[in-house]
């Protein structure tokens, strides 16, 4: 059977799922073709990918409806703050703005805040060395400080500690989050720093998947090591 015909078949019986597991495509495949051996199905699962037939979602997931990656590229004004930094500090830094939650999200969020995550360690000696900066530097503000002094302010760069095993993209010499931690780390800074600033959470998720390729288990696996996983697991389940 041609891989277009076997995609055609399995669309047929999946139909009405938005996404389906490899054991259930094992199952579907053993069911209609008995003989077909276990490294047989795993190898047209393959070709189907490669293909494009089919769309890996996460571990063990997958998709007929095809969607793009999306990448998280920073303004310009963004970058010329990132060389800036650079310009200061040689550690690693990874950067994300409130202009990305609007691409991903269609929000229209209208301060622009930067968000700079870095070794823990190295945050008291960086904040020292931005306070020359133009913009008004928060370094991990409590809510209080959030409240009084970073709402009122249309622009603001907040230094906060770098998670171990964030997922990254990099784009030439510019690290930014991957969609799955701006999600994540959307949910974690939501009731703090962005549900005062107008942003909707559940549009925001609800956009990002069905506009992009969003990785669910590297999203969970990353609000894992954020102890937000049950959380926004639940947010998943309710947008499904």
């Amino acid at each position: 059977m041609k891989n277009t015909d076997l995609a055609h078949s399995l669309k047929i019986h999946f139909s009405g799922k938005q996404e389906f597991t490899t054991k259930e495509i094992t199952d579907t495949l053993q069911e209609h073709f008995p003989d077909l051996s276990g490294s047989t199905i795993a190898w047209r699962l393959n070709q189907l990918k490669k293909d494009k037939l089919l769309y890996q979602i996460g571990r063990g997931l997958y998709t007929f409806d095809y969607k793009p990656e999306f990448s998280p590229e920073l303004s310009l004004k963004s970058k010329r703050l990132f060389n800036r930094v650079k310009g200061i500090y040689t550690g690693e830094i990874v950067m994300w703005d409130t202009t990305l939650l609007n691409t991903i999200g269609g929000n229209d969020i209208s301060k622009y805040w930067v968000f700079i995550a870095l070794n823990k360690d190295d945050l008291d000696s960086l904040f020292d060395e931005m306070l020359s900066f133009s913009k008004k530097v928060y370094l991990q503000p409590d809510k209080e400080t959030t409240a009084r002094y970073l709402i009122p302010q249309n622009e603001a760069i907040i230094l906060t500690a770098l998670i171990s095993e964030t997922p990254t993209e990099r784009s030439g010499d510019y690290l930014s989050p991957s969609i799955e931690a701006i999600l994540v780390n959307a949910w974690f800074e939501y009731e703090q720093f962005l549900e005062p600033i107008g942003l909707d959470i559940h549009k925001l998720y609800v956009q990002a998947f069905a506009k992009y390729n969003v990785n669910k288990s590297k999203l969970l696996r990353y609000a894992s090591r954020r102890d937000k996983r049950k959380e926004i697991n639940e947010l998943l389940k309710s947008i499904a």
